[in-house]
């Protein structure tokens, strides 16, 4: 048995498939054993017959290279594409338009949201050339180091309202979009605390929190907020999977009503009794008053999408109206330059590749992949939603994007990076079985502190 089935690994040239081709082997070969065993074969001769009975293993492993090969979601690459030259086009006209009426300023970002564009695709193949297992191995690694660059990056802060930027070496980044990073990772911690019970339950939930309360520290209840959803939905299709031996429908509900009763009990105290910054109690203020200062910006959007035609715009000046029209009200820009029909077109384009990301990953039969890009996705959806809520005047400003249309170079590169991870889960979703291995053994050195894992 062990000779045939090294033969026709021999055949399968893509390596990770190996280890769950030999146990789906083993398990086939040895369910056959036993069958012939109980109608009187002795062991030898039962293991010779049913290694006959899987046929030459050099046909049959050139069968299985067929099937295990490398995958390519070839919808998210192709939408991802289009998206990327749309975007770029977009943008070039509203440079354009914004020098006609003397508002360059008004659209920093967008005279090279190309490049932009063009890393992000970089990025996005080289996350794709990746193992994810390999991100998931040293996840806990990855996070700690995260985590411990935004607390030692609040030094560096500007901070006013809606978050600052980390600054590492050369470059500067969106605290936010830094933060949205953890998403990924937070999903292969998970995975490492699988089989536990509820002990490991309350070790995923610290590590949950740990960037939430760091998000409200440097003032970003957006990014929080969006964060504990992400995670909450990563821990419900954890526990749901069965990864943790809990009562899985209790604990699923117990967990939605805490982060929904409670954060508005929390946000009603802190409301009444003034423990909230001057600017997020005006905020709130402004979704149900239409005056004060908070509610400037939103009486600005309502007012512009008053009087909206569905193919040609209204003619009002954006620019001199409402903050970054080229990335935060990307929208009311477009409805009021080019009328309805096209300013929806960006939005149905970023859900469409967004939901292709889901479907994506729910084909990974690997539920590590389905956890994490779960997770991805849902950090996109989240702020396309909140995004367009903004621009339709539902709610007043809050930090989001439109994902792959928005300006501002941390958020576009997140996105493509963010696909990357869905296309490295697709490509390997006939590699690896239900479940892998993702524990970290041997030594890890870092400075001079040196970790033995087993």
């Amino acid at each position: 048995m062990e000779e045939y089935i090294k033969k026709l690994l021999e055949q399968v040239r893509f390596r990770q498939a190996h280890d769950g081709i030999e146990k789906e082997l083993k398990a086939h070969m040895e369910d056959q054993i036993a069958d012939y065993m109980a109608d009187g074969m002795d062991r030898n001769s039962a293991e010779k017959a049913a290694v006959a009975d899987m046929g030459d293993p050099i046909e049959v492993g050139i069968s299985m290279d067929r099937i295990h090969r490398p995958k390519i979601a070839w919808s998210v690459v192709i939408i991802a594409m289009l998206i990327g030259f749309a975007s770029m086009f977009l943008h070039a006209l509203i440079v354009q338009d914004a020098a006609a009426m003397d508002n360059a300023t008004s659209v920093i970002g967008s005279p090279f949201f190309y490049t932009k564009v063009l890393v992000g695709f970089a990025v996005m193949i080289l996350i794709y050339m990746l193992d994810y297992t390999v991100l998931a191995k040293y996840s806990k690694i990855l996070a700690l180091a995260m985590l411990m660059i935004v607390v030692l990056g609040t030094m560096g802060f500007f901070l006013y309202g809606v978050g600052g930027h980390l600054h590492i070496g050369p470059f500067s980044i969106l605290t936010s979009t830094f933060t949205f990073f953890y998403i990924p990772l937070f999903g292969a911690i998970l995975y490492k605390y699988r089989g536990g019970g509820f002990a490991s339950l309350l070790r995923a939930l610290l590590w949950m929190v740990i960037p939430v309360m760091l998000a409200i520290g440097w003032s970003s209840l957006t990014t929080a907020i969006m964060i504990t959803f992400t995670m909450i939905l990563q821990l419900s299709v954890a526990i749901a999977k069965g990864w943790f031996k809990v009562p899985r429908i209790p604990v699923i509900i117990i967990l939605w009503v805490l982060i929904t009763v409670a954060p508005i009990g929390f946000l009603a105290f802190a409301y009444t009794h003034g423990l909230m910054a001057e600017y997020q109690m005006m905020r709130i203020r402004a979704i149900f008053h239409s005056d004060g200062d908070a509610a400037y910006v939103i009486n600005n959007v309502r007012s512009l999408l008053r009087e909206v035609y569905l193919f040609s715009g209204t003619g009002k000046n954006v620019f001199d109206v409402l903050p970054n029209p080229n990335s935060d009200y990307l929208f009311v820009y477009l409805i009021n330059k080019y009328g309805l029909v096209v300013a929806f077109l960006p939005v149905i384009a970023a859900a469409s590749l967004i939901i292709t990301g889901f479907i994506a990953s729910a084909r990974c039969k690997n539920q590590l992949g389905l956890v994490m890009g779960v997770g991805c996705m849902n950090v996109l959806l989240i702020n396309m939603l909140v995004n367009c809520f903004s621009n339709m005047g539902f709610i007043p400003y809050m930090n989001s994007f439109l994902p792959f249309f928005s300006a501002g170079g941390s958020n576009v590169i997140l996105g493509y990076i963010f696909l990357g991870i869905i296309l490295s889960i697709y490509k390997y979703k006939e590699a690896y079985p239900q479940h892998v291995d993702v524990k970290v053994r041997g030594k890890i050195k870092l400075g001079k502190i040196e970790i033995i894992k087993n």
